[in-house]
């Protein structure tokens, strides 16, 4: 009976170890604070708040670095050069009283906010004012691409300065700062948006001040809120100064609006600009698809908005005039890719009357022909690869009978001639032409089945065709 039950016993089943939430936790908790601990290099409270309190000051040295850094950057946006405008981001001091702004929040050090915002405010002021005086001078006044970047402010900004930031004061926090801060310096890019103000006001063209000086505003913005946040994270102590606390919540609510308000109009921007990318690639699959006619070429498509919502679509087109009906159906299917409020206005063939210019027709129709003429040369080429593949064969066909003759003749001393060529069997019912490699071959005697055989299975193995018809000759010698 006992060895029964130490049997059945045996038989059961391990039981599963129950897994320890608990544990798991805890090993997960000490690998995060092993890994993502900030305290382990994080430089003292003191020489943290140095570092950014020195950095805010705009006097004498610093006001003089900047006016020259402001000089460069806009000799680079002048030129379109990038290099020019990264060193000039470089040697810009721009990023200390935006620090000293978020840090002042932070550890409620108003007079810190203070003098950091002052002076923040006269390094906007000399900044923008020396790269206005610049553009008054400079004989180049067309806003090259690198400008035109600068306008047009998106989220993706916001976001950048965000992190660029954060990456800032943590890295300012640490013993090891490394070249973070320069790399911060370069991503957030404060001076560009400054000296394209500059550019706006040089100019008389608001458009780019307002968005530039917007994307300014941004940068300055987030970055400061990233040091507050950062400021926070790394749990620097409070100022030892009395503030009213009901001042205090005044002070937290109006910063939360400014960071707010000042994302607002970039959402707005990057809504559009995804709106219009949307709907020029339903324009470009548009008339790709429904214009694609063999003797009639798309030269220009251009798509006008209109205040109403109302837009229309003029495609230009030369060649073959496409009749007035299939346009009709064309139209009719707009509304299948997106563009069901938008009419369609079709310029066929070219007059002076067209708001298409002579030089825009003839560099469309000569890259037409180059294109097809570069698609026709592809084709020749491909066509003479190939003739020329074929070439190689015959030849080589042709001169295989007197490469193979001394081994057929030591093989089957009865073959006396052998001639081997390529050619095609027309079949009659189907007019199908099927290859064939023919080997003609001359015995002194008739060759037996067996042998027979032995020579096809030999030849196709010799020659590597295996479509080989023998025929022999009724002359036997």
């Amino acid at each position: 009976m006992e060895k029964n039950n130490t049997e059945n016993q045996n038989l059961e089943t391990p039981k599963k170890k129950k897994i320890d939430v608990v544990v798991l936790y805890n090993k997960a908790k000490f690998l995060v604070k092993k890994y993502l601990d900030l305290k382990h290099d994080q430089e003292s409270t003191a020489q943290t708040y140095e570092a950014i309190a020195a950095g805010t000051e705009f006097k004498g040295t610093n006001l003089w670095v900047l006016i020259f850094a402001i000089f460069v950057a806009s000799l680079g946006l002048n030129m379109n050069s990038i290099p020019v405008i990264i060193g000039a981001m470089l040697i810009s001091p721009l990023m200390g009283p935006i620090q000293g702004v978020g840090m002042g929040l932070a550890i409620s050090d108003l007079t810190m906010v203070k003098r950091s915002f002052t002076n923040l405010a006269v390094a906007t002021v000399f900044s923008m004012m020396t790269s206005c005086l610049y553009f008054l001078i400079s004989p180049i006044d067309e806003a090259r691409s690198e400008l035109l970047a600068r306008t047009t402010p998106t989220i993706y900004d916001v976001l950048i300065a965000f992190f660029g930031g954060m990456a800032g004061i943590i890295a300012t926090g640490s013993k090891g700062k490394g070249n973070v801060i320069p790399g911060v310096a370069i991503a957030t890019a404060l001076m560009p948006p400054l000296c394209t103000s500059g550019y706006g006001l040089a100019t008389g063209q608001m458009k780019f001040f307002i968005g530039a000086f917007y994307l300014y505003m941004i940068n300055c913005v987030y970055i400061g809120f990233a040091t507050w946040l950062g400021v926070r994270i790394l749990k620097i102590p409070k100022a030892n100064i009395t503030t009213d606390p009901a001042k205090k919540k005044k002070i937290l609510q109006a910063v939360s609006f400014i960071v707010l308000i000042t994302a607002l109009p970039s959402i707005y921007i990057t809504y559009k600009i995804l709106k219009d990318n949307i709907l020029q690639t339903e324009v470009n699959t548009f008339v790709s698809k429904e214009f694609d006619f063999p003797s009639t070429q798309v030269i220009r498509k251009n798509l006008i908005k209109e205040k109403d919502g109302k837009d229309i679509l003029e495609v230009t087109l030369v060649g073959e005039n496409i009749p007035s009906d299939s346009i009709s159906i064309i139209s009719s299917k707009m509304h299948f890719y997106g563009l069901k409020n938008t009419t369609l206005k079709v310029t066929q063939g070219y007059n002076p009357n067209n708001t298409l210019n002579q030089q825009e027709l003839t560099t469309t129709i000569v890259q037409d022909m180059l294109k097809h003429n570069q698609t026709i040369m592809d084709e020749q080429r491909e066509q003479i690869s190939k003739l020329e593949s074929q070439l190689s064969s015959y030849k080589h066909l042709d001169s295989i009978g007197t490469i193979i003759a001394p081994e057929v003749k030591v093989l089957f001393p009865e073959i006396n001639d052998i001639a081997v060529a390529s050619t095609y069997f027309n079949e009659i019912d189907s007019l199908k032409l099927k290859p064939v490699t023919l080997a003609l071959i001359s015995a002194s005697k008739s060759l037996g089945d067996s042998e027979r055989i032995k020579l096809k299975e030999w030849l196709t193995a010799r020659i590597r065709r295996n479509d080989i018809d023998i025929i022999f000759t009724t002359d036997y010698k």
